[in-house]
């Protein structure tokens, strides 16, 4: 556990995933002055890096205008906490997945879609994220929209 700049972290994985985002048009947007948080940056980095990648895998072909962002909720739910917000613009998540999504391992919303979208992948990453966030002592939960797009939230606890 270290203490860290969350937008510094956030700017290391926009880095790393330019070349990917540039491909499909996908702007990665990081909300200025995010927090100082003590966490262990190492799994962290690996929640972002799974959100962020899986926003722009299934970012939406069809809009003009396609981006993920990267910011934490003002008002967290309770005072010894944060909540690290990943949203998108992307394809949105069908409903009847929703209830799966973090607990069934492979499992892809958007499989049918492969080919049309260039993706590959195993369905492991939003798992790798809930075990990741449960690691730090925290917990997730998502809601989307198809075609709407699709808000994750990491709360985690605050620690000193």
């Amino acid at each position: 556990m270290q203490l860290v700049e969350l937008g510094a972290i956030a700017r290391e994985v926009a880095r790393q995933l330019t070349d990917m985002a540039a491909a499909r048009g996908v702007a990665i947007r990081i909300v200025p002055d995010l927090p100082s948080v003590t966490v262990d940056v190492a799994q962290l980095e690996l929640v972002l890096m799974n959100l962020v990648s899986n926003a722009i895998k299934y970012s939406d072909p069809a809009k003009s205008e396609r981006f993920v962002e990267i910011d934490v909720v003002p008002d967290p739910p309770t005072a010894d906490t944060w909540t690290l917000r990943v949203r998108d613009n992307g394809l949105g998540i069908p409903q009847q997945v929703l209830p799966r999504l973090l607990h069934a391992r492979f499992l892809r919303a958007h499989a049918h879609r492969d080919e049309e979208l260039g993706n590959e992948g195993t369905g492991l990453g939003l798992s790798i994220v809930q075990e990741c966030v449960a690691s730090l002592g925290g917990k997730v939960t998502f809601s989307s929209v198809e075609s709407d797009g699709t808000t994750v939230l990491a709360t985690l606890p605050q620690r000193s």
